[in-house]
């Protein structure tokens, strides 16, 4: 029952009072049932997920003419006193904190028939809408219509400083009583507010779908009229501006409790020949409203109540409210004169070929803001960045079908006349000059009010995408020559005439189109519609001729953008089935360029390009048609960036024709064919599907390939490959290991190294093939990469390090390679990726004692346990993992472990972790730090035994082992096997031995076996059934376990 559900509501009849309580009538409509639903759920929910909070007693009841009667709740439970026997009445058990029941039903004073109902927390009204079952929404209606602003009613408070009330009316009660009611319903507005803001969120978003006025049409209108401010009489305005510059995160500029109306912002004007009055911009249109006025405090707030009718625009508010800006208007004395602080950035176009110009600002909408993330990368504001705002999508949307070029529709709202641009065209070579006298609060806006709002939220499911590069652009003073050159050619493809229409393309083909302000000449002048609407025609040179337009241009974000705004994807994909070759080549070849951003990728998809795209692989190598399959895997490469287009791509049955095009001696082909599976390899339906039809032996064959980026493909896709043993192997059996060691000297190339180093990694996790890497010298090449390469190269040949040191010979390796010491430099880096991989290799090398020698040496224990304190459960595991085999294997181990200041202390804490890894490495690790005695009296004062008790009931076999082992390794000292059996942790251990897991029967018998040597642990093992479980272990071929088992048996014997 929040503001926004409030606000929201449809009222046919408006309440007598402003009183919360004042009655009012809902309109019978669809907007209000889907409110009242909505309010249903928010109370269930509320009911559920906070309970506490759901009890909190309103501070005054809510009371409503109740279509419920007595009867219905017989039969309800017990929670109710109905009373039939005098007057019909219901209350429900459970009282208010003075007395009366949270829940009161009765007959009115009136009439007999009807009842009136008092409801005081959302607990008890929550019971009563479940009572009224199919009545409910009736019952919240009458509820709304008796309180207006139950709001106040319920927590006291109302407006846009309710929470603050709240909490004010809560710090100054000092009624112990009400203090505590006051205190629960502040937690409850709390929660209830929450409910409000998704709500609000809801609606802002169904509201944004209607399209009748928007932000960054608002926005065009402004900068507009700004350039017609000054102080001179012959301007229309003295000022226009917003009336914030704060921006919320979908563009807007109202606050989003007013967004719920329609509102997207507020400007204060400042006319001639009147006050300054401030107009609100809504989805309906514009309207005068009653500005700023004080509150009861005191305050100055806005008033947001409408003062005049609605406008379709701006001007035609301002023509009605102010009769100086209507004269001027009317009269033209003025020249267009575009804002401040856009000589650089604003896009001209030459109007009708006579030279007057005129500009497009960029936009302060939101959806600005999404077509900038589409290419995930925030926009910078470079000089030549913002043109990219100069293609509208409602121009573009307009510009669907071919169309002479007409002027702005700016100039058709302010009524000029055909003769009055032509007039004014003489003046076209003066731009340059006007620009300098752009009015002041146009270039303010622009600084304050364009970088502040926030990336809209992308509503899109797809965004799994890979970061596009933002381009450069170069910083010039004025645009060249070829920029209005080619802006004049564009407008022949207009005319219409086929044969100008195919000079303007040759002409068009004649410049440099990779070139970023030949691009933006394009696109400034509306020429990517045109080129699109080409794609729909029969010639086929006309379309040829576009489509080679068009691939070229589509290397620029900008123009992917556009594209994706005039639904550019739809043509292209269709050429995708056409007869011509080269049309299939060239569409293909533009959407892999367009499908860098992200919602061309969904566009592709949607109208079913990938399919099509598939169909281009059906190429026998070394054909006519291999330059199709070509253009088609360059496609695909580019859309399988989305994990939806991978799964798109696999269902269109890919695979074996990606395994076909694999046999092609053609490297042009091989790459986007090789890009592809690298893609697709993250998923492993893909790895099963390539591993399966034999691809891997191509990809190793590749990595011999004098192309450096068809090697770092094949790596990469060795890389992702490789989480599965049995490519591991099938890539030691087709050779590969000694190509990917060859592909380590080339340290030029980071990328081809990256994946080269990852394949290693990966494959080095098998220890036969630890074993060929020794015999290629491996190690010695992986050690010598680990100083200035960049972190994703480090990862890799850490990991690869680490996979090589599980064996005997690579430990001996790293060491003779002098390893140790750069591995444990890496110990203080702050990647987290890094840190696991290096604190694994340095574990992995300290079960060696020269290694470990070397390690305490350099204080790598020390560096290993201050990670322990990392934010990171995988770095906290992996370093306590790294901690076990130190003090296995360290000299003095438990002095050592005692000289690290607070270190016990932290160790014992992580027992408090929610993480299992984590949980099982501590315990891993306290079972060696428990073999010195001096060191377990110290973890047991900080209480690990009642730690280690809790932890006694998980399932985690890898728990399991290393928890039983570390309560064996603690029940050495003083009482700690009576305080185990006080915490309850034998019962659940013997459960242990129920396992399928040797190693946890082998730790747990340990456990049971010190834990026996206190009686009353005995009775309590002897009743779980462990003498009947540890006789079978009794004969197992492992010896430690037998004379665990039969050391427990006996003490319960005894």
């Amino acid at each position: 029952m929040g503001q926004s559900l409030s606000a929201r509501f449809e009222w046919s009849k408006e309440p007598a009072s402003d009183k919360a309580d004042a009655t009012g009538a809902l309109k019978t409509s669809v907007t209000n049932q889907d409110l009242l639903y909505d309010l249903v759920r928010m109370i269930e929910q509320l009911c559920k997920g906070h309970p506490a909070e759901a009890k909190a007693e309103f501070r005054r009841p809510l009371q409503w003419a109740s279509a419920l009667k007595p009867a219905n709740f017989t039969g309800a439970g017990d929670k109710w006193d109905v009373n039939t026997a005098t007057r019909f009445s219901v209350n429900s058990t459970e009282n208010r904190s003075d007395g009366q029941p949270l829940f009161h039903l009765e007959q009115t004073s009136t009439d007999a028939s009807s009842f009136t109902a008092h409801a005081s927390s959302f607990e008890i009204l929550n019971r009563v809408l479940q009572i009224a079952d199919e009545k409910k929404l009736t019952e919240l209606q009458g509820i709304i219509q008796a309180n207006r602003d139950p709001a106040k009613v319920i927590f006291g408070v109302s407006g846009e400083t309710a929470l603050v009330d709240a909490f004010e009316a809560f710090t100054t009660e000092s009624d112990p009583r009400k203090r505590d009611q006051y205190g629960k319903l502040y937690k409850l507005l709390l929660v209830v507010n929450s409910f409000d803001l998704q709500l609000m969120k809801t609606a802002v978003a169904e509201l944004r779908k209607d399209k009748t006025l928007d932000i960054h049409k608002v926005t065009e209108e402004l900068l507009m009229l700004q350039s017609f401010c000054g102080r001179q009489e012959s301007r229309a305005l003295i000022s226009i501006d917003w009336e914030s510059d704060y921006t919320f995160a979908n563009g807007y500029k109202a606050p989003p409790w007013r967004q719920v109306y329609g509102e997207l912002c507020y400007l204060e004007v400042q006319p001639f020949d009147r006050g300054k009055f401030m107009v609100t911009a809504s989805k309906r249109g514009y309207f005068v409203n009653k500005g700023y006025a004080a509150d009861e405090k005191g305050h100055e707030r806005l008033q947001y109540e409408a003062d005049s009718d609605v406008f379709p625009s701006l001007i035609d508010l301002l023509r009605a409210t102010s009769p100086h800006f209507a004269a001027t208007i009317e009269n033209q004395a003025y020249h267009f004169e575009p804002p401040a602080g856009e000589s650089e950035t604003s896009a001209e176009f030459d109007v009708g070929g006579v030279g007057q110009t005129y500009q497009n600002h960029p936009s302060d909408d939101g959806d600005d803001d999404r077509d900038h993330t589409d290419d995930n990368t925030p926009r910078k504001s470079e000089p030549g960045q913002k043109r990219i705002a100069a293609t509208r999508k409602t121009k573009l949307k307009a510009a669907a079908k071919p169309r002479a070029y007409e002027p702005s529709l700016k100039w058709r709202a302010l009524g000029l006349s055909e003769e009055g641009r032509a007039n004014d065209s003489r003046n076209g070579r003066k731009v340059e000059k006007q620009r300098q006298g752009r009015s002041l609060s146009a270039g303010r806006e622009k600084k304050g009010g364009r970088g502040r709002h926030g990336v809209d939220e992308d509503d899109m499911s797809d965004n799994d995408s890979e970061e596009e590069q933002q381009e450069k652009r170069q910083e010039i003073s004025e645009l060249p020559a070829e920029y209005y050159q080619i802006q004049k050619l564009v407008k022949y493809l207009r005319a219409g005439n086929q044969t100008a229409t195919i000079i303007a393309i040759c002409s068009l083909r004649d410049f440099d189109l990779t070139n970023e302000f030949n691009q933006t000449a394009i696109r400034d002048v509306g020429g990517l519609e045109t080129l699109v609407n080409l794609l729909d025609t029969d010639d086929p040179k006309c379309k040829i001729g576009a489509l080679k337009i068009l691939k070229d241009v589509s290397q620029n974000v900008a123009t992917r953008s556009a594209l994706s705004d005039l639904s550019g994807m739809q043509p292209l994909v269709q050429l995708l089935a056409d007869h011509d070759r080269e049309a299939k080549c060239l569409a293909a070849e533009t959407i892999a360029h367009c499908a860098k951003n992200a919602r061309n990728r969904r566009a592709v998809r949607k109208f079913g390009g990938i399919r099509k795209l598939v169909r281009l692989l059906k190429a026998k190598p070394g054909s006519e048609d291999e330059q199709v399959a070509m253009a088609g895997a360059l496609a695909l490469a580019a859309l399988s960036k989305s994990a939806r287009n991978k799964e798109a791509i696999q269902e269109a049955g890919s695979i074996p024709l990606l395994a076909n095009l694999l046999e092609s001696q053609n490297e042009r082909l091989l790459i986007p064919v090789v890009g592809i599976l690298q893609e697709c390899a993250s998923d492993a339906h893909y790895r099963a599907a390539i591993r399966g039809s034999g691809m891997i032996k191509f990809l190793v064959e590749n990595l011999a390939s004098k192309n450096e980026a068809l090697q770092t493909y094949c790596a990469s896709a060795i890389f992702k490959c490789a989480e599965e043993d049995e490519t591991r192997t099938l890539v030691r059996q087709y050779n590969g290991l000694s190509s990917l060691v060859n592909l380590l000297d080339n340290t030029t190339n980071k990328e081809l190294l990256a994946a080269a180093t990852g394949a290693v990694w990966k494959c080095a996790q098998n220890l036969d093939n630890v074993a060929a890497f020794n015999k290629l010298n491996t190690i010695k090449k992986l050690v010598s990469l680990m100083e200035n390469q960049p972190e994703d190269v480090l990862v890799n040949v850490v990991g690869a390090l680490g996979a090589c040191a599980q064996t005997v010979e690579g430990r001996q390796a790293i060491k003779e390679s002098n390893g140790i010491t750069p591995l444990v430099n890496l110990l203080t880096g702050t990647n987290q990726a890094l840190l696991v991989n290096v604190t694994t290799a340095v574990g992995a090398c300290a079960l060696d004692t020269d290694c470990m020698a070397i390690i305490d040496r350099l204080d790598g224990v020390r560096l290993l346990w201050s990670l322990l304190k990392s934010t990171n459960p995988l770095v906290q595991a992996s370093a306590a993992w790294a901690i076990s085999p130190c003090i296995e294997h360290a000299k003095d181990a438990g002095e050592m472990v005692r000289s690290f200041v607070g270190g016990l202390e932290l160790i014992v804490s992580l027992l408090k972790s929610d993480d299992v890894d984590v949980l099982a490495s501590v315990c891993a690790a306290i079972a060696n730090i428990a073999k010195d005695e001096e060191n377990l009296a110290v973890i047991t004062d900080h209480g690990v035994v009642p730690m280690l008790g809790k932890l006694t009931n998980t399932r985690n076999d890898r728990l399991r082992r290393h928890l039983a082992e570390a309560i064996a390794r603690c029940c050495h000292w003083g009482n700690n096997r009576v305080a185990f059996g006080t915490a309850s942790a034998v019962a659940p251990l013997v459960k242990y031995l129920r396992s399928p897991d040797e190693e946890v029967h082998r730790s747990t018998a340990r456990a049971l076996h010190q834990l026996s040597m206190d009686p009353d642990n005995c009775i309590t093992m002897h009743e779980n059934g462990v003498v009947q479980l540890l006789l079978g272990m009794v004969g197992s071929p492992d010896q430690n376990l037998q004379e665990a088992a039969a050391g427990t048996i006996g003490n319960i014997r005894r």
